[in-house]
């Protein structure tokens, strides 16, 4: 006997259509757009759909604490952009096709996107979705940072010594010199994206990997670090 019953909903699924990496611009609109318009979206669920081909990892980490301090849930992006594809994998938001209806011209889109006819079953319906924890700036050695229940966003350099903790993944935007600790309660599928890999350790759910040296192969190159049956793989991407 099945002990999970797939439920389509039909409740409202909102677009953001951004079309500019001004972050301080867009931190307005949504606050002026939540505060106006709040019953309507209070916790509603939301899709990022960044046009700006200037947007980069560490602006969408930003918007989506953005949406989250305005009470609105970020569920998953749009967009043809390969780094914020990877973010949205990493910090487990839906990647989603291609748009439903043309652009329109403006700094913020908001539109509600009606059920297809033919009813899909939404996988993310019951997920309880955290903002990532954004950490802007360096961390010195032996300094600590952890993220309870969520991941982690670091945008400055971690110096040596410094060690960062998530029970989420780890995303690290500037070279990280530091330890590296993912999934801490045991989450095996968690994961360490680094935008320049020098680090001294790394670990995910308890299975870690040591650098005296860090090898010339993976010395300052974007690295992908997961899990794979017990043991950590390490992509270059």
């Amino acid at each position: 006997m099945s002990k999970i019953e797939v439920i389509t909903q039909t409740e409202a699924l909102y677009t953001l259509r951004v079309l500019s990496n001004n972050t301080d611009a867009l931190v307005d609109e949504i606050n002026s757009l939540a505060k106006n318009n709040k019953a309507q979206f209070q916790h509603a669920p939301v899709i990022l759909e960044i046009e700006s081909r200037n947007f980069q990892a560490n602006e969408l980490a930003v918007l989506i604490e953005i949406l989250s301090q305005n009470e609105m849930v970020a569920v998953g992006i749009r967009s043809q952009k390969q780094e914020l594809i990877d973010f949205a994998k990493f910090s487990g938001l839906a990647v989603f096709g291609k748009s439903l209806s043309p652009s329109k011209k403006s700094k913020i889109k908001v539109q509600e996107i009606e059920q297809p006819e033919a009813e899909v079953p939404n996988p993310h319906q019951d997920k309880i979705y955290q903002a990532p924890k954004i950490i802007t700036n360096k961390v010195y050695s032996f300094q600590q940072v952890i993220a309870h229940d969520r991941d982690l966003v670091l945008l400055s350099k971690v110096k040596s010594g410094a060690d960062i903790m998530s029970y989420g993944s780890i995303s690290a935007y500037k070279e990280v010199q530091g330890n590296l600790f993912a999934g801490i309660q045991g989450d095996e599928k968690a994961t360490i994206f680094v935008q320049s890999f020098n680090a001294e350790l790394v670990s995910i759910a308890g299975v870690y990997k040591k650098f005296d040296v860090v090898p010339a192969k993976l010395y300052a190159r974007s690295i992908m670090i997961d899990l794979v049956n017990g043991q950590l793989r390490f992509q270059i991407i």
